[in-house]
């Protein structure tokens, strides 16, 4: 039996990262250990499990760090004790794991050959994403570990022809989010997609530059202004709202306390943000950078349309209805305007998705290397699926 040493991300529960780390990838493999093909082990890393985001964007820049550090620490560990042989796997849940470095010297010492899997959330080869500033050294280990790279997962197909003009040449698989979406409805065992919905827009994106946060304070001004039947919710799990972008925090506390329409929910948990997207008619984004989003999976999964930008990878699986011109405030209020009056109670992105992770084990347990792109070959995805493995 061949291991997996998987490298989870922090798995703070006010972030997505404790689904994905602690309860989506070990459901996701489980099948694969249960019939002797592959053993799941989960590399330990030292967090602080109450950490906010300081700085940094996804998560806390130092706490990440030390995240993937300590995990390294810890697999070197498990390295001079002869755990890991030649055949096994690695597979990094964040392309950005810091040390790694250490342990390919360490491998290429021993003379132990192991198969290398990373999904790539974003990297520096999009300008709206905070990395893009850091691209002149981050490129440099970015093609350095494309080197190592038996596959790489990504969620759109934009984000791998990127890949591809920046130098990478390892195989791409586009899979889209690795969502799981029983174990997501799971958090709502009464949920019903057809209960009536509240005039309600939510937006659930980050407040940082790629997002476009002032955008939409201005699209929400005016279509409250607009449409006093309606409130616009703006959520996060965290315990205060976080931005690296200066000034957006006061704006939205600002039109907050002249809008009372307009209202901050913080410290929410998953099955109260999970609510709000069950009861709301649309999640509104803005963002300029964003592949695929998790905001658009959530909330389609609990049966709450969507007005997303038509813009970077938003085309590849949004209908061109439920798209406005990008930086357009006028049209986002007209599409909005429409959507609301016309909902669509069903999407299928999450159950693409949630065929995508599970192809992330199939592709790691039968060493596939033709890439694949769950996006628009969804039948074929499922029918490699039925039978082997699937969930």
């Amino acid at each position: 039996m061949r291991n997996v040493f998987y490298f989870g991300l922090e798995p703070l529960k006010a972030r997505y990262t404790y689904q994905l780390s602690k309860e989506w990838m070990p459901a996701t493999f489980a099948p694969y250990e249960e019939s002797g093909e592959l053993k799941f082990v989960d590399v330990p890393g030292e967090f602080d499990p109450d950490q906010q985001i300081k700085v940094g964007a996804v998560l806390d820049a130092v706490g990440r760090g030390k995240f993937a550090m300590s995990q390294c620490s810890n697999f070197l560990d498990m390295l001079n004790r002869d755990e890991v042989k030649d055949g096994d796997i690695i597979f990094l849940q964040d392309y950005w794991t810091p040390g790694m470095d250490a342990i390919w010297y360490a491998l290429d010492l021993y003379g132990i050959k192991v198969k290398v899997y990373a999904m790539l959330h974003a990297q520096s080869v999009d300008e709206y994403d905070f990395t893009w500033p850091m691209r002149n050294w981050m490129r440099h280990y970015e093609l350095g570990l494309d080197k190592r790279m038996t596959g790489i997962f990504v969620g759109s197909t934009i984000h791998r022809d990127q890949l591809r003009q920046a130098g990478f040449e390892a195989p791409i698989h586009v899979v889209s989010l690795p969502l799981h979406l029983q174990m997501t409805l799971d958090k709502l065992p009464n949920f019903n997609r057809f209960n009536t919905r509240q005039n309600k827009i939510v937006y659930s994106s980050r407040l940082d530059k790629e997002k476009n946060p002032f955008f939409m304070l201005e699209v929400a001004d005016k279509f409250l202004s607009m449409n006093p039947d309606y409130v616009w919710h703006v959520t996060t799990s965290g315990k205060t709202f976080k931005s690296m972008l200066p000034g957006v925090i006061e704006a939205m506390e600002a039109l907050a306390d002249k809008q009372p329409r307009f209202r901050l929910l913080s410290n929410l948990t998953k099955e109260a943000y999970y609510t709000e997207l069950a009861t709301a008619k649309i999640q509104f984004n803005s963002s300029l950078q964003d592949y695929v989003s998790w905001t658009v999976l959530e909330s389609t999964a609990f049966g709450c349309d969507v007005v997303f930008p038509n813009f970077r990878s938003f085309p590849e699986f949004i209908p061109e209805n439920r798209m406005y011109r990008a930086f357009d405030v006028n049209n986002a209020i007209t599409v909005l305007h429409n959507s609301s009056t016309n909902l669509r109670a069903s999407y299928d992105w999450a159950y693409i998705s949630d065929i995508g992770r599970q192809m992330e084990a199939y592709i790691i347990a039968n060493d596939i290397t033709q890439e694949i792109n769950v996006w628009h070959e969804t039948e074929y995805c499922a029918h490699l699926l039925k039978g082997n493995n699937n969930e």
